[in-house]
């Protein structure tokens, strides 16, 4: 199953991504991007709890081998990532404290 990106978005992404990594490495990237994609949109339609968990368990799959394929290139790249999820949880629960407040 294939999910049409936008024609203005396509070529943004491959441009940045081959700036970065070889040819390989962009091409590998790029499929696992978009079946993430197509992990999430099928999760936006999921019937069921399992059907649910199943859509998001392959796209967090996909995140990892996309972080692993960057770590390869980029050690730390995985660190990188923590540490700004980690600041966008504070983020949100700052906001959310405000919002009670």
């Amino acid at each position: 199953m294939v999910i049409a990106i936008p024609d203005d978005y396509q070529g943004v992404i491959p441009k940045l991504m081959k700036s970065l990594f070889d040819a390989e490495t962009t091409e590998a990237m790029q499929q696992l991007c978009d079946e993430t994609c197509e992990a999430m949109q099928l999760a936006r339609k999921s019937p069921d709890l399992d059907d649910l968990s199943a859509c998001l368990a392959v796209a967090l799959l996909k995140i990892g081998l996309a972080t692993g394929f960057v770590e390869q290139r980029y050690p730390g790249f995985a660190k990188e990532i923590e540490v700004k999820r980690q600041r966008v949880i504070a983020a949100l629960t700052a906001e959310q404290q405000q919002q009670k407040h």
